[in-house]
């Protein structure tokens, strides 16, 4: 059994992820593997959970332990004579040999990394060090709680991680690689503006890359930052290495002899983090097979170029690329580079700004390209001879997508869209579908009981099916179960019962099918918006005679409202014909009422109306149209 801390928490059994999915059993699992082959204490696990412990702490210690050792315990391979979690003298200890611990690996690396600088064997320390970085994968136990346990020990790493990055640079910089360190010195002095380590190599390496005035710079806009921010001056050794870069003291040159050709490789690991159970298992098989086609080991395989994955909001688009990503990263070795093509405010993201984060992580300067069309180039000269996986999130348009396609044919990209996009070369769709009826339960108890099986079925279908069978919308819910200890499967499944409000319940940190419902909205012109609110008074499949447009306008709007994964087109039978017609989530259709209810509310304060108490007719009387076609009678 192997641990993964360095990043997110990952446990594996042979090449099979076991972690837990639910957050407390992921905290007190990482507690314990902080404290490997160390007996923690439960006052110790308990003051970690809980700020302000309830009367059944120690209960519920125990029960999470028994959840954890039994978890472990499935997974443990026949070789593993020990048992891993174990309880010695009533404190609970996880034990772990070196070698099942990327922490100790890392610790080991930037030990021999540092004995070999101090020997004055740069060469070897540099490729240490490299080894020893590259095992980090992000922010350390990213996406678990920390606790007071937990805090000292996150930043101690933190720090020791720092001091590998000093070294290797250093290591670098006496191997004559100034040139190939400034770009990430500069990322570093960036993300750590009061750390005066990485300035100070940043200023020896643009001084031997002849850049005397941009070294200087460096200094003064660190005394600036250090003078009005702390109100301090910079450490002697940095005053007198600035003194020394203004004399151009030749003490500062790299000793005859010493310059190598040997270059840094870029390697950027650009995935963000998403914990949390796998959905559509089908769909990441087909998906984890197209990437790895494309990965076999031989240059120039026949495997698709481009992978989009396409479907309404809230059926687990960007989890699946991003589980299949980090799933698949070692095939990828020249790195994996993100992008999500919407920010925060939900505007399209420009090619032209998505470009740029790829290029600093590989090591270039995106502000010395004012154009996009150079921009592209030097990404395809980049990836030219390279195996890197590209991550596009919430792609909108082809215009998005083509600039960022990196230019080697060992590359591959994967996109996420609401619908498929046309015209992207070697490409392969696959479209998701909301969820089946057991595979909305199998995700409900691997949120609700760490994939235990759930008491009663028949509920966690029924809660299933109020959530529309969208992942999202389930993974909400079981949220806000989890938020109210007291309820059960009954209590939720009454409450989502509740057309009103079953949206705004529907929400947690990481979900809102409001917002993502209202930024595909966002798309559509004054007639679209005029049948979207009219979906809130249709019969769950409708076909274009229904509804209150004229009919040329109808099907822009209908096309308008497929293509924004508003609506499903379907075919419906007719007297032996066949004709189209329309389906509408019973989510989405949720959203069209509450804005068609918006829509005539505000309309009456405007003019003075009153809506009809009890009137459930969304047609309009004697000829009075409004927005939302309500149904309105005179004050």
């Amino acid at each position: 059994m192997r641990f993964s801390i360095l990043g997110s928490l990952e446990v594996y059994s042979g090449d099979t992820l076991v972690t837990p999915t639910s957050p407390k059993l992921r905290h007190v699992l990482a507690a314990l593997i902080l404290h490997a082959n160390q007996p923690v204490r439960p006052a110790s696990l308990i003051e970690e959970l809980w700020h302000e412990p309830p009367a059944s702490a120690a209960t519920t210690l125990q029960t999470y332990i028994y959840r954890l050792r039994k978890k472990l315990g499935a997974y443990q391979r026949a070789e593993e004579e020990r048992e891993v979690l174990v309880t010695i003298n009533s404190s609970y200890l996880v034990r772990t040999r070196a070698d099942q611990l990327d922490l100790n690996l890392f610790e080991q690396l930037s030990r021999q990394g540092r004995e070999a600088l101090q020997d004055g064997r740069p060469e070897q320390a540099s490729s240490l060090l490299d080894e020893a970085l590259s095992l980090w994968r992000g922010k350390m136990l990213d996406g678990v709680s920390v606790g007071p346990l937990l805090e000292a020990h996150l930043v101690r790493f933190e720090e020791a991680r720092l001091r590998a990055f000093e070294m290797r640079m250093e290591a670098g910089l006496q191997l004559g690689r100034h040139h190939e360190l400034i770009a990430e010195l500069k990322a570093l002095t960036t993300s750590h503006p009061l750390h005066e380590g990485f300035p100070a190599q940043l200023m020896l390496a643009l001084y031997r890359s002849d850049r005397r005035l941009e070294a200087l710079e460096v200094y003064r806009s660190l005394r600036h930052r250090l003078v009005s921010e702390l109100g301090v001056e910079p450490s002697g050794e940095l005053v007198q290495l600035h003194q020394t870069i203004l004399r151009a003291d030749l003490s500062l040159n790299l000793p005859s002899g010493n310059h190598s050709v040997v270059q840094l490789r870029s390697t950027p690991a650009q995935l963000p983090v998403k914990a949390g159970p796998v959905m559509h298992q089908e769909r990441a098989v087909q998906l984890e097979a197209l990437l790895r086609a494309t990965t076999s080991g031989r240059r120039g395989s026949s495997g698709p170029r481009v992978v989009s994955l396409h479907g309404m909001a809230g059926v687990g688009k960007s989890e699946l690329a991003l589980h299949v990503a980090h799933q698949l990263r070692s095939h990828f070795p020249d790195g994996q580079l993100y992008a999500d093509l919407r920010d925060l405010q939900g505007h399209s993201v420009r090619p032209f700004e998505a470009i740029a984060g790829f290029l600093r992580a590989a090591g270039m300067q995106p502000e010395r390209f004012g154009r996009l069309e150079e921009r592209r180039e030097w990404l395809g000269s980049w990836s030219a001879d390279r195996k890197v996986l590209i991550i596009l999130d919430n792609a909108e348009s082809p215009e998005q997508v083509l600039p960022l396609l990196p230019g080697g044919r060992d590359c591959v990209t994967v996109v996420t869209s609401r619908s498929r996009l046309a015209g992207l070369r070697d490409e392969v769709a696959l479209e998701l579908s909301p969820l089946s009826a057991d595979e909305g339960i199998q995700l409900l108890e691997s949120l609700l009981s760490d994939g235990h099986e759930l008491p009663d079925r028949e509920l966690a279908e029924q809660v299933v099916r109020l959530c529309g069978h969208l992942p999202a919308a389930v993974c909400a819910a079981a949220f806000q179960l989890s938020a109210r200890p007291q309820w059960g499967l009954r209590d939720l499944a009454d409450w989502l019962a509740r057309s009103e409000g079953r949206l705004t319940f529907l929400t947690s940190p990481d979900v809102s099918l409001r917002k993502s419902f209202e930024l595909s909205c966002r798309k559509l012109g004054q007639t679209g918006l005029q049948v979207f609110e009219q979906l809130a008074s249709l019969p769950e499949t409708f076909t274009r005679e229904d509804l209150l447009v004229d009919d040329d306008d109808a099907d822009r709007a209908l096309k308008q409202l497929v293509e924004c994964r508003l609506l499903e087109e379907v075919v419906q039978i007719d007297d032996g014909s066949y004709r189209p017609a329309y389906r509408c989530h019973e989510l989405v259709r949720l959203y069209a009422r509450e804005r068609l209810m918006s829509a005539r509310d505000a309309y009456g304060r405007r003019v003075g109306l009153r809506l009809r108490p009890g009137a459930d007719s969304f047609r309009p009387l004697s000829g009075l149209t409004v927005p939302g076609s309500g149904q309105l009678v005179m004050e």
